[in-house]
């Protein structure tokens, strides 16, 4: 219940979809550490409604999406805005930033998110104009990687703060962690010894599942493994599928296609493969690191912040024989898994539970965020290192 102690701050938050992916996740991790004395967010979607809609109602907070052509939508989020006394924009990435151009001359504090490798997630079509506009009305840029974090304060200078935040992931209990474990290892009829290697994601090419699975023929040369990729269907599996099938490898390489929580099959898994040309800060590695499951991935932008190589996970080279050297390192010694799983489950404990990540952000919204966001700038120098 919200406690009536003064008027707490009208915030706008606006976000792309509220479908069921990491970055909506994240979303709600924000919103769930959301001190109601302070603050009243609204949360505004650009595109689609989907499975975050709900959870988010249950906060109290309003969930408005807005309707018509880019423009219709822009003239409605400022006049909801004038209508709120918003004080603060919150946008969650680098293609709905362009909603503080909404709110030119308002006076409202407009914050920024950039949690792809750069202005990779914006449209293709007059990127160069997309681009300017992702930071041309915001006054703070987070990114969820120091990689995007340095690329864009060397695009930016001075203009614009830049401050790095990278994403959170909760640590579920060890008992419930087993029995996730079990029981999809009980669906997918795989026996107590057998390997499981895993990759999470949407069938798009950024994430490279050719890769993966050229990875899986190699290692299955030399060492028994399955293989199992899970993600919504977005143009590529006809053609996995059939890359499957001429290398030859049917029984060993599932596809099961989206599933309600990724973190219950990643506990069934033994090895967490990322196989992907670029990402931001990936969801799917750090549930896997908080589960306890050793990860080996591509050197791509947020995974170095994530994994310290050799102790926390492996990163390897995008080659496949780089990827099949470390997988097949793992496969084959059940005593590394179980030492790198261990450490990595502790680092994430440690570094990126959603309490202490939220709160770095929420503090950027804070009135007089200039003086509040050094001293947080800081703390969370000391922390994250």
């Amino acid at each position: 219940m919200r406690e009536a102690r003064g008027e707490p701050e009208s915030i706008a938050v606006v976000v792309g979809q509220l479908g069921q992916g990491g970055t909506e996740r994240q979303l709600y991790h924000f919103l769930a550490h959301c001190d109601f004395v302070r603050w009243a967010p609204t949360v505004y979607v650009s595109g689609e409604l989907g499975f975050w809609e709900a959870p988010i109602r249950k906060l109290g907070i309003p969930v408005v999406l807005l309707k018509g052509r880019p423009l219709e939508k822009m003239r409605q989020f400022r006049a909801a805005c004038v209508a709120q006394k918003t004080r603060c924009l919150f946008s969650w990435s680098s293609y709905t930033n362009v909603f503080a151009l909404a709110l030119t001359g308002l006076g409202i504090r407009s914050i920024g998110s950039f949690r792809n490798a750069l202005f990779a997630d914006l449209p293709t079509g007059l990127r160069g104009l997309w681009s300017w506009m992702s930071v041309a009305g915001i006054s703070t840029a987070v990114c969820n990687s120091r990689e995007t974090q340095r690329q864009l304060a060397h695009r930016l200078g001075s203009k614009k703060r830049v401050v790095y935040v990278p994403n959170a992931v909760e640590i579920f209990p060890s008992d419930q962690m087993a029995r996730w474990r079990a029981d999809w290892r009980q669906q997918l009829d795989l026996r107590d010894d057998a390997v499981l290697v895993l990759g999470v994601g949407r069938l798009v090419p950024q994430k490279r599942f050719d890769r993966f699975i050229d990875t899986i023929e190699s290692v299955g040369r030399h060492c028994t493994v399955q293989a199992v990729i899970a993600g919504q269907e977005l143009g590529c599996l006809d053609a996995l599928k059939s890359q499957v099938g001429r290398l030859g490898i049917d029984d060993r390489v599932r596809f099961l296609g989206s599933v309600p929580d990724a973190r219950e099959l990643i506990c069934a898994s033994d090895i967490f493969l990322l196989s992907s040309d670029y990402e931001g800060m990936p969801n799917v590695v750090l549930e896997a690191m908080a589960a306890g499951v050793p990860c080996v991935a591509t050197r791509v932008n947020g995974v170095a912040d994530l994994i310290q190589n050799g102790v926390t996970g492996v990163i390897a080279g995008s080659k496949q024989d780089d990827l099949s050297r470390e997988v097949l390192r793992l496969a084959t010694d059940a005593d590394i898994r179980r030492e790198i799983g261990t450490r990595a489950r502790a680092w994430i404990e440690q570094k990126f539970q959603p309490k202490l990540v939220t709160g770095q952000l929420w503090t950027l919204c804070a009135t007089g965020n200039d003086v509040d966001a050094k001293k947080w700038i800081g703390h969370a120098t000391r922390h994250l290192r």
